[in-house]
């Protein structure tokens, strides 16, 4: 009986990491619908995959957009601010690309969609470990 608990304690708990690899958050930017994933969760000190689908009011993908990340950790003492930007490339009605994180701590997030001449964008947070 303890040998099962066990068995289903580890089980459970493989699986939770499974669950939780990916990070995903969803944001509205004008009238359009962002859905961004990251491949790490949490997001890791190095590369990290970010892939990025934003949908119109209809919930059609939108696929006629530029998309870039610009991602930045403020200025802390004796450290200046860090900004860096990426520009995804369109694969499969998503936008994909990656982000090299230099140190760990909270970083802004801002999704940039260019579309029809109008910009739009959507700002979270995430903590690199």
């Amino acid at each position: 009986m303890k040998k099962i608990l066990v068995l289903t304690c580890m089980l459970l708990l493989t699986a939770g990491i499974v669950w939780a690899k990916d990070y995903e958050i969803q944001k509205k930017a004008g009238d359009l619908s962002v859905v961004v994933k990251m491949d790490k969760n949490p997001a890791v000190i190095g590369e990290n995959g970010a892939i990025v689908t934003v949908k119109d009011l209809a919930g059609k993908e939108v696929t006629d957009a530029e998309v870039k990340i610009e991602y930045s950790m403020p200025a802390m003492s004796g450290m200046p601010a860090m900004n860096y930007q990426s520009a995804l490339a369109l694969k499969e009605k998503s936008y994909q690309g990656k982000l090299n994180y230099s140190m760990s701590g909270p970083w802004n997030i801002v999704v940039k969609i260019v579309r029809g001449g109008k910009t739009l964008s959507t700002k979270f947070s995430v903590d690199v470990q």
